[in-house]
C-alpha cells in the first residue's frame, strides 16, 4: 500500500514551497482504501446503518452455526421455558457472537470504508491527561444515588389510554429483558463471572461506545448547529436503542457523562473505561448477592430511603464535571 500525503504548500523563505512524501508498506492492505471519503455525512450515515444491520445478521448467524457444531440445545428451548445448560449455553454464545457483529464490526469497517486513518477516525488517541480517569471512574459510582432517583421518576411515567396498547408492549419488553439479563448473571463459579465480566461488562462497553460516541456523535456534532445538542441526541439514541423504556433516563444521563467526556478527552478510551466500570460493577453486585456474599442486591446497590443521598449525588456529580472538564482543559 502507498500511503501518500497530497502536495501541500508551506512558508519557507517567504515562498510557497509544495512538497509530497510517499511512503510504500508491502502487504495485503493495499486493497483498503477510503472509496466513500468524499461523500455526503447523510450517505455515510446511510451507509453505517447497513453495516449494523449487516454485522448483527452475520453475528447471528456465527452464533447458530457455532451452537449447531458443538451441540447446544436451540435457544428457543430457553424462550419456550424448557430452560436447560445447553439452551443457556446457547444462549449465552448467541448473544456474544451477535454483539461483535453489530458493535464491534459496523465502525471498523466504516473507518476505512470513509477514513484514511481509521483507527484515528474512531477516536483511538493516546490520552494526553490521563488524570482524567480518575473524576471520570468515580462519576459512574457517584452518581448512583442519581440513577436510582430517575429509575423513580421514569417508573411514574405513564401513557394516555389510547396508548395502553404501547405500554402494556413496552412493559413486556421490559419483563422479558430482565429475565434474560437475570438468567445470564446467575452464576455461581468464577468462570460464569468471567464470562459475564466479558459478555456483558468488556464487549458492550467497547462496541457501544465505538457506535454511539466515536461514529454516531462526531456526525451528529457536524450536521447539527449546536455540539450540546448533538450530544444531548447522541445520548437520546443510545438511551432508546437498548429498548429498556422504564430505565430510559437514567440510560440517557450516562449517555450523557459518556458522550462529554469523550468530547473533552478526545479519545475513546475514556468512555469505554467508564462504560466497562458502570458495567461490571453491575455484574459483580449481582454476582456477590446471588451467591450470598452480600445483603444487598444489585437493584438496590446505591439506593437511598430519604433525599439527602440524591442531592449529595448532585453535588459530586456537578464538582466530577466540572474537574473533569477543566482537567481536559489543562
Amino acid at each position: 500500500m502507498s500511503i501518500y500525503i497530497e502536495s501541500q504548500k508551506c512558508l519557507s523563505g517567504g515562498k510557497n514551497t509544495i512538497f509530497a512524501l510517499s511512503i510504500s508498506v508491502p502487504g495485503s492492505m493495499q486493497s483498503l482504501k477510503p472509496i466513500f471519503k468524499d461523500t455526503s455525512i447523510g450517505f455515510q450515515l446511510f451507509l453505517f446503518v447497513g453495516l449494523l444491520v449487516f454485522g448483527a445478521i452475520i453475528g447471528m448467524l456465527t452464533g447458530l452455526v457455532i451452537n449447531k457444531l458443538i451441540g447446544n440445545s436451540p435457544y428457543s428451548d430457553l424462550i419456550s421455558g424448557s430452560a436447560n445448560i445447553l439452551s443457556l449455553q446457547s444462549a449465552r454464545i448467541l448473544q456474544l457472537s451477535t454483539q461483535i457483529g453489530l458493535f464491534l464490526f459496523p465502525p471498523f469497517f466504516l473507518g476505512y470504508l470513509v477514513d484514511a486513518k481509521p483507527i484515528a477516525f474512531l477516536g483511538f488517541h493516546k490520552i494526553k491527561r490521563p488524570e482524567i480517569f480518575l473524576p471520570a471512574v468515580l462519576l459512574m459510582f457517584a452518581s448512583l444515588p442519581l440513577v436510582h432517583l430517575l429509575s423513580d421518576l421514569n417508573n411514574l411515567i405513564q401513557l394516555p389510554d389510547w396508548l395502553s396498547g404501547m405500554e402494556s408492549w413496552m412493559q413486556e419488553k421490559e419483563k422479558q429483558a430482565e429475565e434474560m439479563t437475570n438468567m445470564f448473571l446467575s452464576v455461581s463459579n468464577i468462570s460464569g463471572l468471567l464470562f459475564n465480566l466479558l459478555m456483558i461488562a468488556l464487549v458492550p462497553a467497547l462496541g457501544e461506545e465505538l457506535v454511539f460516541r466515536s461514529v454516531v456523535q462526531p456526525y451528529l456534532i457536524r450536521l447539527m448547529p449546536n455540539k450540546h445538542l448533538a450530544l444531548l441526541s447522541t445520548a437520546i439514541i443510545f438511551s432508546f436503542i437498548h429498548l429498556q423504556f422504564y430505565g430510559f433516563l437514567p440510560r440517557l444521563m450516562l449517555g450523557l457523562f459518556l458522550g462529554y467526556f469523550y468530547y473533552w478527552s478526545g479519545s475513546i478510551w475514556v468512555p469505554v473505561v467508564m462504560h466497562f466500570f458502570n458495567n461490571a460493577a453491575a455484574v459483580i453486585a449481582y454476582y456477590l448477592h446471588y451467591n450470598g456474599l452480600t445483603d444487598i442486591p444489585m437493584d438496590k446497590f446505591g439506593t437511598s430511603s430519604g433525599i439527602v443521598y440524591p442531592v449529595l449525588s448532585i453535588i459530586v456529580v456537578l464538582i466530577l464535571l466540572i474537574y473533569g472538564r477543566r482537567t481536559s482543559q489543562t
